[in-house]
């Protein structure tokens, strides 16, 4: 295989990877949701197919206590955006460091975690922060697949906030100072990390 062909087979396997950004997480919330249903389109097939006799058997993964359904989306959703802040990082990574290692008899593991991790370090880093602040402020994920009682901060203001009822603008506003405070607060440390590693990372391309 030609380095062209290896070059597109690449480019073409990181655009499907990628592909699940391409959906909102409203639209990615209703479609687990319909999936995974303890009724839904996974176990109607399961109940066609005779693996089990009545949809009541399903495991209930949407609007448990657990947040399973929550869990199922956001990984969906955020893995193919880390893959898309870390694929450029992998791509500036020399071929050549890889036959220096094995020649000086360091293993494929060690070379991840020694060269490869500490290289990525900065962009998994914000990474995170960006997941963890949307995950912290969003509320459609929790608000269609999530449980009533108790409430993710961001569908507690959001339901606060359509009920127009102005005894609860207070506390309305100390719940969205409390959101962006800590979402601040994350962003301050990731700037402080960041700040004291990419100084080193930024040495080691050079």
């Amino acid at each position: 295989m030609n380095l062209k062909s290896r070059y597109f087979k690449g480019n073409y396997l990181k655009k499907i990877i990628e592909s699940p950004l391409l959906v909102p997480y409203l639209v990615a919330s209703y479609l687990i949701l319909i999936l995974i249903l303890q009724n839904g389109f996974i176990s109607r097939c399961l109940v066609s197919t005779g693996i089990i006799e009545n949809y009541r058997e399903f495991p209930i993964m949407t609007n448990d206590e657990k947040g399973i359904g929550i869990m199922i989306t956001y990984v969906w959703k955020t893995c193919p955006f880390v893959v898309m802040m870390s694929f450029p990082v992998l791509q500036r990574i020399n071929k050549k460091w890889d036959s220096v290692a094995y020649i000086f008899g360091v293993g494929k593991i060690r070379f991840f975690f020694e060269v490869v991790l500490p290289l990525m370090g900065p962009s998994l880093l914000m990474s995170f922060f960006i997941i963890i602040a949307y995950m912290f402020t969003a509320f459609e994920t929790p608000y269609i697949l999530g449980v009533t009682y108790p409430k993710a901060l961001a569908v507690m203001a959001y339901d606060m906030y359509s009920k127009g009822n102005l005894a609860d603008r207070p506390n309305l506003m100390v719940i969205n100072m409390f959101i962006s405070l800590i979402s601040m607060t994350g962003g301050v440390l990731v700037y402080c990390i960041h700040k004291f590693t990419v100084g080193k990372n930024q040495r080691a391309w050079d």
